[in-house]
C-alpha cells in the first residue's frame, strides 16, 4: 500500500506539501493539488483514518450501538439518526454486540456514541462519560450528569394503554412484560399497575416474557386457560402481542371477540393482523432525530440535556368490547 512518502517522491515535493494538498489546505496551489491528487489516485493511496484521527482529534463519525439489526423497529430510528447527522456533516457507523466495537469510543474512532443497546455495560457507559466522551442514551436508568437521555415516555404510553382497555370494558388485567433487566419494560409495568389501581381492586396477573414473538406464543398457553370475558391484556411491546395472536389462534381464541389485547411500539405487522392490533405509537424517526440533535449539541456546545418522546393511542379492533 502506497503512503504519503511514495506520493511525495513521485511528485518531487515534500511530505508536508502532499499533506496540505490531500487535506484541502490553501497553502498549495490548485495546480499542485490536482497533480498530487492524480498521483495519489494512480498509486491507489488510502488515507490512514486512525492516524488522521490522532492528529485532528476528530473523525466526524458517530457510533450508534444497537442490540441487533433485525425487525422494523431499528430501521426508522437509525434512519432518523443518520439523516440528521448528515446535515451536520457527520457520518454514522452502526455497531452491535461485542467489546471490540465498544472500544471505538475510548480509542476515539468516533466522536460520540448514541446507545440503543440495553446490553451495553453500565460500567463502561459511566466510565466513558466520566472521561468526557459524548454519550446519548436512548433509555433511562443511568443517572450521570455528563450523559444525555432521549427516551420514549413509557409511563404516558402505559397509562394510555390501560385507559383504552378500561374504556373497552375490561375489569381484569393481565400484563405480559419484557426482560426483567429492560428499563422500558420496568417503566411500562410500573405505570400500568399504578393506572389499574384507579379502576380495579382485582389482582393483576403479570407474566414475564422476552419482547419476542416466540415469547408471546408461549404466553398464549397460560392466557387460554383464563376467564376471558372481562380480560384486558397489555403486551409491553407489539412483537409479544403478535406472538400472542398466533398462539391463541391454536385455541380458537380471537382478539376483539374473546378478549381485548393492546401492544406498544406500533410495529408495522400489527396492521396486517386480523383484527388489527391496538397499540401505543410514537415517532421512531423523531426519536432518532432527537438523539442525533442532542449528541451534536454535546459536541458543539458541551450541552447535556434530556428529551422525552410523546406517545399516542392507536385504537383498532383488538380492543373492541367482546360479545
Amino acid at each position: 500500500m502506497s503512503g504519503i512518502k511514495d506520493i511525495a517522491k513521485k511528485a518531487g515535493v515534500s511530505i508536508s506539501t502532499v499533506s496540505y494538498a490531500l487535506n484541502g489546505s490553501d497553502k498549495v496551489s490548485e495546480k499542485t493539488r490536482n497533480r498530487i491528487t492524480k498521483i495519489a489516485n494512480e498509486l491507489n493511496y488510502t488515507p490512514n483514518l486512525a492516524g488522521k484521527t490522532l492528529k485532528r482529534q476528530k473523525t466526524n463519525i458517530i457510533g450508534v450501538y444497537v442490540h441487533d439489526f433485525s425487525g422494523y423497529f431499528y430501521s426508522h430510528v437509525v434512519d432518523g439518526i443518520s439523516s440528521t447527522l448528515k446535515k451536520f456533516g457527520y457520518e454514522t457507523i452502526i455497531c452491535t454486540g461485542g467489546s471490540q466495537a465498544r472500544l471505538f469510543i475510548p480509542q476515539r474512532l468516533v466522536d460520540g456514541a448514541i446507545i440503543i443497546d440495553p446490553n451495553f455495560p453500565d460500567e463502561d457507559i459511566v466510565k466513558y462519560s466520566e472521561q468526557d466522551y459524548k454519550i446519548v442514551l436512548m433509555w433511562g436508568g443511568i443517572s450521570v450528569p455528563s450523559i444525555s437521555h432521549v427516551v420514549v415516555n413509557n409511563a404516558q404510553g402505559a397509562r394510555q394503554a390501560i385507559d383504552a382497555l378500561h374504556n373497552s370494558g375490561a375489569e381484569n388485567y393481565l400484563i405480559v412484560t419484557g426482560p426483567t433487566n429492560s428499563y422500558d419494560s420496568q417503566q411500562r409495568l410500573q405505570a400500568s399497575l399504578s393506572e389499574i389501581q384507579k379502576f380495579s381492586n382485582n389482582p393483576v396477573t403479570v407474566l414475564s416474557s422476552n419482547f419476542t414473538i416466540d415469547g408471546g406464543i408461549e404466553m398464549a398457553k397460560y392466557i387460554a386457560k383464563q376467564d376471558l370475558k372481562k380480560l384486558g391484556v397489555f403486551c409491553l411491546n407489539d412483537e409479544m402481542a403478535i406472538g400472542l395472536y398466533e398462539g391463541l389462534a391454536k385455541f380458537k381464541i380471537k382478539a376483539g371477540h374473546d378478549l381485548r389485547i393492546i401492544g406498544f411500539d406500533n410495529d408495522q405487522i400489527g396492521q396486517f393482523l386480523d383484527p388489527q392490533l391496538s397499540t401505543i405509537d410514537y415517532s421512531k424517526r423523531q426519536w432518532g432525530e432527537s438523539a442525533a440533535e442532542t449528541i451534536m449539541s454535546m459536541i458543539q456546545d458541551g450541552k447535556v440535556q434530556n428529551k422525552i418522546i410523546k406517545t399516542r393511542l392507536i385504537k383498532k379492533a383488538s380492543i373492541i368490547s367482546p360479545n
